[in-house]
């Protein structure tokens, strides 16, 4: 019985010499053997190019990562991993992110929409309000989107800027209100959305309350909620 004690000690004893042996003697002299390099800075070279600069100092380039980037150009490296300079055993295998270029978007379509909403449906897309103008319209209402510059399905990079065209209203000319009764004058101000401002009884040839001066003139342009002057006989 003892003497298989002792055995099992003896094996025991020799097991702990031989796992102190490999973990501070044999593994260290193993690692050891292993060439180090520095590891080179392939960020902003092209995906080909960063990996035969990886290939030539015995490293291996594996594409980990594809994104989009506002800097780096298309196909090119966006980052690395070990980072430039870290030494590493030959074989080691770097980590690429490559660039897809900067994210596109096509212009909406926003013709006829108001322009808040027209606004929050651009910044929405990640795109930017750059400049607001107004222009009159035949066709589309006031405060609403005319057109953009640029167009419609046009692609741009995130973050770039679009100009917005939004209606003055409807192009209005003054008409025509000279000898007209002033009852028949404030029917049509009335549908035309402007707004007689005054009137001044004169003396005059004609029937009363014929006009016989307006301000402004017939035919010059005029804007929703604009005053009119009028001058028509006692």
């Amino acid at each position: 019985m003892r003497k298989i004690l002792i055995y099992i000690i003896a094996i025991i004893v020799f097991f702990i010499i031989g796992l102190i042996l490999a973990n501070f003697i044999i593994m260290p002299a193993v690692v050891r053997m292993g060439q180090e390099v520095v590891v080179p800075n392939v960020c902003n070279l092209p995906l080909d190019t960063a990996i035969a600069v990886l290939k030539q100092l015995g490293l291996q380039g594996v594409v980990v990562e594809r994104r989009y980037d506002s800097v780096i150009d298309e196909g090119k490296v966006i980052i690395q991993e070990p980072l430039p300079d870290t030494k590493v055993k030959k074989g080691r295998i770097v980590n690429l992110s490559v660039s897809l270029g900067s994210e596109t978007i096509n212009v909406p379509f926003l013709l006829g929409l108001d322009l808040e909403k027209g606004r929050l449906i651009i910044e929405k897309l990640g795109l930017i309000v750059e400049k607001v103008e107004s222009l009159f319209s035949d066709s589309i209402p006031i405060g609403k989107i005319i057109k953009t510059i640029p167009e419609f399905e046009t692609e741009l990079k995130k973050g770039e800027g679009i100009k917005l065209i939004v209606s003055k209203g409807i192009v209005r000319e003054m008409p025509n209100l000279i000898g007209m009764n002033i009852n028949e004058a404030k029917e049509v101000l009335k549908n035309l959305g402007l707004i007689i401002k005054e009137i001044k009884e004169v003396e005059g040839s004609g029937a009363k309350g014929s006009i016989l001066v307006q301000t402004p003139e017939s035919n010059k342009i005029v804007n929703l909620g604009d005053s009119v002057s009028l001058m028509v006989i006692k």
